[in-house]
């Protein structure tokens, strides 16, 4: 949202207090989604928590309360309420109906991922688009909406290529949880191809990444960092599925890391030559 909202705005604004509010109401957001779905992932969080320690990037421990049984549903649910309701008057207040109906719809679907009976996620094909659309590109134009609701389509671009990285980092998310979720019967994109076959669709979607970028580079060559992203995710890929012989697909930590600093390295030159 962050990203959206300096897109969108001029390099005076940059030091000013709107930039840290955006910031932290956008981090309410997010936390009001991810909340939600902690309801309603209980089972599959559960058997990750029982995985070795090293497996997954994030220490689930810390991360899902309610799978460890620390907090009810019922809390659970009301925190994530009270922060979605705090935030979206926040993004009504700053930037009006669209900047409110960005925020409005983003929840509503992150609600509809993991709540049954709806479970988007288990949706073939669904949860990568929901993924890329809901939490990706319209974070980006929530936050460019909140300042300058008619400059989206002059960002739509940035929002393509974060459509691309957000994909990636959830199908990133289910390789890792793909062991936990295939025990738990969770019925993800991963699962119900299988490893290999997902793994296809993933070098599919980098090469799609790649080529936007490329063709974005000619005008933006800030554009070159997104692109050395999707070079790193599709070598430490190949290089993975290699050495496991399709048996997991969980990237080394340096990779996935370096490949997100190339990221923040994208999104610092594109703000600084906007």
């Amino acid at each position: 949202m962050l990203f959206g909202f300096l897109s969108a705005s001029e390099a005076r604004e940059f030091l000013s207090l709107t930039p840290a509010l955006v910031f932290l109401f956008s981090v309410l957001h997010t936390g009001a989604i991810y909340s939600m779905n902690n309801i309603y992932d209980i089972e599959s969080d559960a058997k990750q928590l029982a995985t070795p320690k090293d497996f997954a990037r994030w220490n689930l421990s810390t991360k899902s309360q309610v799978a460890r049984g620390t907090v009810s549903k019922g809390r659970a649910a009301l925190f994530a309420f009270a922060l979605f309701s705090v935030s979206t008057l926040y993004f009504y207040v700053a930037g009006g109906p669209w900047a409110a109906f960005f925020a409005v719809i983003i929840f509503v679907v992150g609600w509809a991922y993991s709540a049954p009976p709806l479970k988007l996620k288990t949706r073939f094909l669904v949860d990568l688009v929901i993924h890329g659309l809901f939490w990706g590109s319209f974070l980006y134009l929530l936050g460019a909406s909140t300042q300058r609701p008619d400059f989206m389509t002059a960002v739509m671009p940035h929002g393509i290529l974060i459509f691309f990285a957000s994909v990636l980092w959830e199908l990133h998310n289910h390789f890792e949880d793909y062991p936990a979720d295939k025990a738990a019967g969770s019925r993800t994109f991963v699962v119900r191809l299988g490893l290999r076959r997902s793994f296809y669709v993933y070098l599919l979607l980098i090469g799609g990444a790649i080529a936007s970028s490329l063709l974005l580079s000619l005008h933006r060559w800030s554009t070159l960092a997104f692109l050395g992203a999707m070079i790193l995710y599709l070598v430490s890929g190949l290089k993975t599925a290699k050495a496991t012989a399709m048996t997991t697909m969980f990237l080394p930590r340096r990779h996935f890391y370096g490949a997100n600093l190339l990221l923040l390295l994208w999104i610092a030159t594109s703000l600084a030559f906007h």
